[in-house]
Parts: structure tokens; sequence; C-alpha cells
């Protein structure tokens, strides 16, 4: 279903609204089907219906690096150069650092080592903090998030190369089943999904790169599967994004909507293999 924003109608209704029109169109969102549901339908169900409160802690960015800072210790999220609250705050700052909103996902601007933002940054800036995230993308636990901008270090992988991989750990009841690969320099591997165990969990030749090498396996593995696990374990399903930045492992984000339950999944049938995975309805708060 699309997501169109309806200015006056309000939050709890565009959630209903939504739920209720993708259930006249045959799709199960529902407890009792749990066992029928793919991981999208599961995603779905959470945004639209589950409101615990720790689904709000992981979706603002500063109350997240609060909790995993209690967790695991000031050190294991990358340090923060400033809040702000309007874009002007950072238009004299250097980098290097990353700009993002703290209520929302998939926006960020990199600013380089002795540069300020750029003139288009800060108005992206600007538009990140216009946008209500929570009521746009129908995701409830950013709906209550604070609209600030926070800049990060700026991080590099091991080599020193930028930016470093993403290892996108899929836990259930703080069980990691998957860890999603995401290459950080262009060419530098494939995108892969890997088993715990750091063998593939899907055939190359389904992905599109069947003669591409799979990521080597990084030196923090234990680490990270150790984090996420503790990380992951406070609720049904949870992915803990991680870097491995050589004598560091940093938490990025704990995300939990991933592709707001219409991720495109290769091969298909993963959908359902991460569905049954996710075996515990969470409860509704």
């Amino acid at each position: 279903m699309g997501r169109v924003d309806r200015p006056g109608v309000p939050f709890g209704a565009l959630l209903g609204l939504e739920w209720a029109g993708r259930r006249l169109l045959g799709q199960p969102l529902s407890p009792r089907a749990w066992g029928r549901m793919s991981f999208n339908d599961k995603v779905t169900y959470r945004r639209l219906r589950v409101h615990d409160p720790l689904l709000r802690t992981f979706s603002d960015k500063l109350r997240m690096r609060h909790y995993v800072s209690e967790r695991l210790g000031p050190a294991s999220v990358p340090a923060l150069v400033a809040v702000g609250e309007d874009p002007s705050a950072f238009a004299r700052r250097p980098g290097p650092y990353v700009l993002k909103p703290n209520h929302g996902s998939g926006m960020v601007a990199f600013v380089g080592e002795g540069e300020a933002p750029s003139p288009e940054q800060l108005d992206d800036a600007g538009r990140w903090l216009a946008l209500d995230y929570g009521r746009r993308y129908r995701e409830w636990g950013y709906g209550r998030a604070r609209r600030v901008l926070l800049a990060e270090e700026l991080l590099r992988a091991p080599d020193g190369t930028f930016p470093p991989a993403d290892y996108k750990l899929f836990t259930f009841g703080g069980r990691v089943e998957l860890v999603e690969v995401v290459p950080g320099p262009a060419g530098a591997h494939p995108w892969r999904l890997m088993r715990p165990d750091w063998t593939p969990a899907v055939d190359p030749s389904l992905t599109g790169e069947p003669d591409a090498p799979d990521p080597p396996r990084p030196d923090n593995l234990g680490t990270m599967l150790r984090w996420a696990t503790d990380l992951g374990g406070a609720v049904e399903f949870l992915r803990v994004d991680l870097y491995d930045v050589g004598e560091r492992v940093l938490v990025g984000e704990l995300t939990p909507y991933p592709g707001g339950g219409n991720a495109t999944f290769r091969p298909p049938s993963l959908d359902g293999e991460l569905g049954r995975m996710w075996a515990i309805p969470p409860r509704r708060r």
C-alpha cells in the first residue's frame, strides 16, 4: 500500500487505517496467523500494531546511544560531535563527521576533513527536520523521537578506506541467524548474506553475483555476535547494525523495522525463511 500522508488525521488513526486496508487486501497481520506470515508481514504488523516503549528507544538515535552505552560501555557507539536543533548550528563546524537526523533513517551527509557542510547539505538537513518521519512512513517507534540533528565521528575501514563495511545482524530473541554484509568502498567485496559461522546463507547464483568471492570474515566477528545477542535479546526481533573498524566494534543503529515491511529479498523465498525464524509474536503494549 502507498504511504500517502493525510494532514489532520491523528497518527494512531493513520496506523489503524493502513492496517485495516492491508487486512482487506488479504495480508495476514495477526498473531493468530503468525505461523504463516512472512518476515515482511511481521515487520508490518509490528510497525502498525505494536507499541513497545523499547521500539521508541531504538528509533530515537540519541536514546539508542544511551541504551547501548549502558549495556556495552560508551566506547561501543561512535563519538558524538555535536547536537543541534537547526542546520545553522553546523554551518561553520568543520569536519570530518557524519550529519544525520535523530528521528529517522536513511538520511545522512558526510562532511569531509576541514570542510563545513555545503549549502546543499544544510538544505537537506532542513528538510530532514521538517519531516515527520514516523507519520510519513507509519513507523510507530519514530512517532515521538526528538527532531534534532546530530553529528557523529566519521568512521573508516581498518585499511583507512571510506566508508567501512556495514554488518547488519538479524537477531530473533537474541539468536543471531543472519548477517547482511553491505560493502564499504565500491568493489571491495559483494553484498552478501552470511550465517553466523561465516558460511553463505544464500547460494550466490541466486543473488546475481555468482562469481564474486565471499566477503572476508571480520576479525571481530565474535564480539559482534556477542553484542548482537546482548542487544537483540530484549525483543522478539531486532536488526543490530555494526561496524568493525579494526581495534573497535561500533553500534551504528538498532533497526526494528527493516524495509518498513516492504523489503525486496533475493531470492524471494528468504522472506518466508526469515518469517519462520521470528517464531514469537510481539506483545501489544
